[in-house]
């Protein structure tokens, strides 16, 4: 039994004027309208929209379908992506796609982050867990059974994998950080290679096909042991790569296309070519994170994506079946990504609003705090800010223009009442970290 069920097609419900003339009637009807624009607004498929029909109107689910997808149709634009008989995917941008891309624009671009009245805590420390987080998800998605604590401990602590999951895992973080250290455009087809390389690294039957496209028509893509997609023929690959490449390097001023939706769309090229034997899906997600960051969206450091796909990957699966087999409709899949980038979004907001909180809250304790002066206050309140600050003796010491020795009386008392911890780096030299328990010490505990 298949996931989805098949839309109905134009030529089956369009049969003659009287049936033409009862959808016209039944669609001026209130109820009617508010369910199609609720319809585009959420982008409901067919299965989805079938069964909020009101009961109480004569005309077929199937007509009313048809009369949403006619005003669909006329919104639509060809994008350059082909299906395996050479019909172009198409798109539009309804309200709810306008919506999140104002979202991610007002975050873009690392403005929000920086403009932050506390600046962003751990910057670098925030972008390696958000890196991590994609690339255990990311892997999770293709199969890999470690679980996250385990899998979080081995990119932290840096052992090697110990298993086929955990190295699906550990080739994603490396892939990860490929992205970011070659963000710069172009894009290229070795680029690509080394990129699947990277991600399949001692997890494929036959390392020979690690960068390689595949040569044989026997792959086919499953979901809960039903073949979902068969994809292009193996020899229509490079032409079919080539484009998507070409595709990545350009934005055509005159055919402009919005970066997080073109991000998506990469996404999707890839992953419907399936061009290699193995590694696909990983290989899908990770091109889309180079085309954002390429296109200076900094801000996707911060968002594990791939851990919302995670939460419902029925639903993640459903968006490709969904562009597939409704016309070549594409803009299922870019509502799916836009909703789960907006849900990454809202975890970087509860982590800006926490962080906030806390900041404001040991700012009124310090001001209330005794035993500590201006200097010691100082240093505490940045290392909340700035918690993977490493501090000496020698740096307070110019920073408040103050003698060595005070410098030190400075640290040590911050040391012994728990603000900061003490590390030797040779044999001299003191170095002050701090705790992470700047709340509770000023509360006393």
């Amino acid at each position: 039994m298949s996931i989805i069920e098949q839309p109905p097609k134009y030529d089956t419900i369009f049969k003659n004027t009287e049936s033409l003339l009862r959808i016209m009637k039944a669609c001026q009807m209130p109820d009617v309208q508010g369910l199609i624009r609720k319809a585009n607004d959420r982008y409901f498929y067919w299965s989805d929209f079938a069964h909020r029909i009101p009961a109480n109107i004569e005309t077929r689910p199937e007509e009313i379908w048809v009369y949403l997808k006619l005003g669909r149709s006329s919104n639509m634009r060809n994008t350059p992506i082909m299906d395996k008989n050479n019909q172009f995917f198409t798109y539009w941008i309804p309200d709810c796609l306008h919506r999140s891309i104002s979202e991610v624009d007002k975050w873009s671009g690392g403005q929000i982050i920086t403009d932050q009245p506390f600046g962003l805590p751990a910057k670098e420390k925030y972008i390696i867990n958000s890196l991590m987080d994609e690339a255990i998800a990311s892997s999770q998605l293709e199969g890999a059974s470690t679980e996250y604590r385990i899998a979080k401990e081995m990119l932290r602590s840096g052992r090697k994998p110990q298993d086929k999951n955990e190295q699906m895992i550990f080739n994603n973080w490396n892939a990860m950080q490929f992205i970011r250290e070659n963000s710069r455009p172009p894009f290229s087809i070795d680029k690509l290679y080394e990129l699947h390389t990277i991600l399949t690294q001692e997890t494929l039957e036959s390392p020979s096909e690690a960068g390689k496209f595949r040569d044989k028509d026997d792959i086919h893509v499953t979901y809960r042991d039903e073949i979902v997609h068969i994809p292009p023929k193996a020899d229509t690959l490079k032409k079919r790569i080539d484009g998507l490449i070409e595709f990545a390097n350009n934005d055509d001023e005159e055919n402009w296309i919005h970066p997080v939706i073109k991000g998506a769309m990469i996404h999707f090229w890839l992953a419907y070519d399936h061009p290699f034997t193995d590694g696909n899906g990983r290989t899908a997600r990770a091109l889309m994170y180079w085309y954002l960051l390429s296109r200076g969206y900094e801000l996707f450091q911060y968002l594990s994506i791939s851990k919302h796909f995670l939460r419902a990957p029925g639903q993640y699966v459903r968006a490709y079946l969904y562009a597939e087999n409704d016309d070549n409709d594409l803009t299922y899949f870019l509502v799916y990504n836009l909703l789960s980038i907006r849900f990454a979004l809202n975890e970087l907001r509860k982590y800006f609003k926490n962080k906030q909180h806390e900041v404001s809250k040991a700012n009124d304790l310090l001001g209330k705090f005794r035993g500590l002066n201006l200097r010691q206050k100082s240093l505490i309140y940045h290392s909340i800010q700035h918690p993977d600050t490493i501090y000496s003796i020698e740096a307070h010491k110019n920073t408040h223009g103050i003698a060595y020795d005070t410098a030190r009386k400075d640290l040590m008392v911050l040391a012994s009442k728990g603000f900061l911890k003490i590390e030797k780096e040779g044999k001299r030299l003191l170095l002050f970290l701090p705790t992470g328990k700047v709340i509770e010490k000023l509360r006393g505990k």
